[in-house]
């Protein structure tokens, strides 16, 4: 096992997730007052042409509090570098129909798990640091454990997923290249098929060693 760059990467992985979630939910994070989330609890006073103010509330998702459109280029791209986080807990994204890491933690800090509605702050939070630890539990041995030994170490699936994610990420935060950036991270995904089917290989592999060389001391 080797620590050092298991550290390494799961440390990277740590800072851009945090950074990411944290910056692409910051406008849905403005609009939360006490511990609701749902149509934004920011609202308008208007006394033009009134008598007394009437409020207005604004709603940054649709009126249900669920909103599925395109996933946004960031969830993309974090989607796709940590993409076995992202198929065991479904992943996160505001105003979408809850995951399933949504669904568990909205059924201990709400009374009505699951709506947009009701997503309190500490769930909301709660929510983010899982995600966060497990993309560092995950790259802590995918780092460490590298499956192959390439002589240009960034051929590596484990680091040239996370250079993606970085070069990616860079571009994400310019508005003219957020999308073609969400788009290049379908490449993430395809590393991560790469990384999988070395796994599965190397288990084979493992397991008829292992076989063979019982069979043979058992004749011997």
């Amino acid at each position: 096992m080797n620590w050092r760059r298991g550290l390494l990467l799961g440390g990277i992985h740590l800072v851009v997730a945090g950074a990411l979630l944290t910056w692409n939910e910051s406008f849905y994070w403005r609009s939360i007052k006490s511990e609701q989330i749902g149509p934004s609890q920011a609202r308008l006073q208007i006394s033009a042409f009134q008598e007394e103010p009437q409020n207005i509330t604004f709603n940054p998702c649709a009126d249900d509090g669920v909103e599925d459109g395109e996933v946004s280029p960031l969830e993309r791209i974090l989607g796709m570098a940590n993409l076995p986080v992202a198929l065991l807990t479904g992943w996160h994204e505001p105003c979408r129909t809850p995951s399933l890491l949504d669904s568990m933690v909205e059924s201990f800090s709400s009374s009505k798990a699951g709506s947009r509605f009701h997503r309190t702050r500490g769930s909301e939070t709660l929510i983010l640091v899982i995600l966060c630890l497990l993309i560092a539990v995950e790259w802590l041995f995918v780092g460490g454990l590298p499956l192959i030994r390439p002589r240009r170490w960034w051929l590596e699936p484990g680091a040239f997923i996370t250079i993606l994610t970085l070069v990616l990420s860079a571009l994400a935060t310019s508005p003219h290249e957020a999308n073609l950036s969400g788009n290049l991270s379908l490449i993430s995904a395809c590393v991560w098929l790469w990384w999988f089917g070395l796994l599965v290989s190397k288990t084979l592999r493992f397991g008829w060693r292992s076989t063979v060389g019982s069979r043979a001391s058992r004749s011997g």
